[in-house]
């Protein structure tokens, strides 16, 4: 006596392939929504972490820049323009509300005198890295006697 399985394997490879599908969908749309919210780079150099977020037509006193424990938040507030045009709207893709991005930096960043500063719709913030964020070499040591 034999047992058939109930689905076969090709239902189960075509099961799987759309649940790969789906997921990989997801992640693709969540992640091309962060990047279209608030794309950023992040740079270090010897001396300073330097941080750029495209915050396309957001003036400088509707960001609010918060740093915490390691952890670098952006928001910006993007203001509705109220259109006095009457008519059918076919397309209205222009984002309005509050974006935000957080985004651990590297090592410890002397906030103190951080620089941020905004052109052609890219915010630049600026942070020297502080004299204890050194890097150090730990040696590990056997705990054998």
């Amino acid at each position: 006596m034999s047992i058939t399985p109930r689905y076969g394997r090709q239902d189960l490879e075509t099961m799987r392939d759309r649940l790969d599908r789906l997921i990989g969908d997801l992640g693709g749309r969540t992640l091309d929504l962060l990047e279209r919210s608030m794309p950023i780079d992040l740079c270090e150099t010897e001396s300073e972490i330097i941080v750029k977020a495209s915050v396309p037509g957001v003036d400088p006193e509707h960001l609010d820049i918060q740093f915490a424990e390691g952890m670098l938040t952006i928001r910006a507030t993007m203001e509705e323009e109220t259109d006095e045009e009457t008519g059918t709207w076919h397309v209205r893709e222009r984002r309005t509300g509050m974006t935000e991005r957080s985004i651990q930096l590297p090592r410890s960043a002397d906030i103190e005198n951080a620089d941020a500063s905004i052109e052609n719709g890219v915010l630049r913030i600026t942070f020297p890295i502080s004299d204890g964020s050194s890097r150090k070499r730990i040696q590990v040591r056997s705990s054998k006697p």
